[in-house]
């Protein structure tokens, strides 16, 4: 069994070493990696928040949830936000219990309805939070900021490193008092 492990390996280390050596050409070559950093202020921000109520039974807490989306959906337009962008998720209503000493004690029934806003305009997160809160929802869940067009960067910074790869095999050729050749290249 010792020596089937072993020609395994062997057999193995012997076609690792043929990929790599493939992968370099036969002719003379230098090999470079460009690299670039881009520092990019994000453009937009998705705001995920959750309208909740606790009530003595699902049909008020379902009201109170909505009369919260219903203020919010009063409240954003005058804010100067449009309502379109508003994202409602599912409502879930539970019963909420209290357990002290190991005795269960209902609570009273929980309604939460997931929200989310897409707001485009940074400067603006506290005006819209100050709207969100105006509305009786006091659950903000969470902020993810990003860019409206991550493509557009991406390719701004590749196209900088593949500048910082010419300019590097550029002064190591100069450096060896050689002329590059044909460029082949792998972006990795």
């Amino acid at each position: 069994m010792r020596i089937i492990q072993s020609l395994i390996i062997v057999v193995l280390a012997i076609f690792s070493a043929a990929a790599i050596a493939n992968a370099l050409p036969d002719d003379p070559h230098i090999s470079v990696t460009g690299s670039a950093t881009l520092e990019v202020k994000p453009d937009q921000v998705i705001i995920h928040f959750q309208a909740k109520a606790l009530e003595q039974n699902a049909t008020l807490a379902k009201q109170s949830v909505d009369q919260q989306v219903e203020n919010l959906l009063i409240n954003l337009p005058q804010a100067g936000f449009a309502n379109e962008e508003l994202q409602r998720a599912n409502l879930q209503i539970r019963e909420e219990y209290q357990y002290i000493n190991k005795k269960r004690t209902l609570q009273g029934i929980r309604a939460v309805r997931e929200l989310s806003y897409l707001l485009t305009d940074v400067s603006k997160v506290n005006l819209f939070l100050e709207t969100v809160l105006a509305a009786d929802i006091e659950s903000i869940q969470q902020m993810q900021y990003g860019l409206q067009s991550p493509k557009k960067w991406q390719l701004e910074v590749r196209q900088m490193a593949i500048q910082d790869s010419q300019a590097k095999a550029a002064n190591l050729a100069a450096a060896y008092q050689a002329k590059l050749g044909k460029i082949m290249f792998n972006l990795s």
